[in-house]
């Protein structure tokens, strides 16, 4: 057995080390995306925010849903919901204290503009807040749950 390793060899270990760690990191960030935990392919279980008792006309409801800020909102006789993420980058939503009625929710990192009940009216976002699918039981309790609202 020859004990003696030649400079090349050693040299090129030590530069093999490096390169197959720094390829390694991107490996994995792209294996994350090509698979997912499964947790990421389920959709979130339904929720219950509150009740309607809870719930008054034209005052938001704040609560989180699969991590992400969301509000709902009595309109008239309907609980509407959606996420608080601004359409335009993902911001979060600044909601008014107290009732909401005739005034605009805001997106403090760019402006934008949204009306109690998520739709755009000003700003940079291209499109309404995303809204959640609502179900409000017999016992009075709100559901939200991910889908078309």
């Amino acid at each position: 057995m020859d004990s003696n390793v030649s400079r090349r060899k050693f040299l090129g270990g030590i530069i093999a080390i490096p390169t197959l760690a720094a390829l390694g990191a991107p490996l994995a960030a792209v294996g994350q995306y090509v698979y997912p935990p499964d947790s990421l392919l389920q959709p979130p279980a339904p929720k219950k925010i509150g009740t309607l008792a809870d719930l008054k006309p034209m005052e938001a409801l704040r609560f989180d849903y699969n991590d992400i800020p969301c509000m709902a909102i009595k309109v008239k006789d309907q609980v509407i919901a959606y996420t608080l993420k601004c359409t335009h980058l993902g911001c979060t939503v600044d909601v008014p204290k107290g009732s909401l009625e005739g005034k605009k929710l805001i997106c403090p990192c760019h402006g934008g503009e949204f009306d109690p009940e998520g739709t755009n009216v000003g700003g940079p976002p291209p499109k309404p807040l995303v809204r959640l699918a609502v179900e409000v039981k017999e016992n009075g309790d709100i559901i939200v749950k991910e889908g078309a609202a």
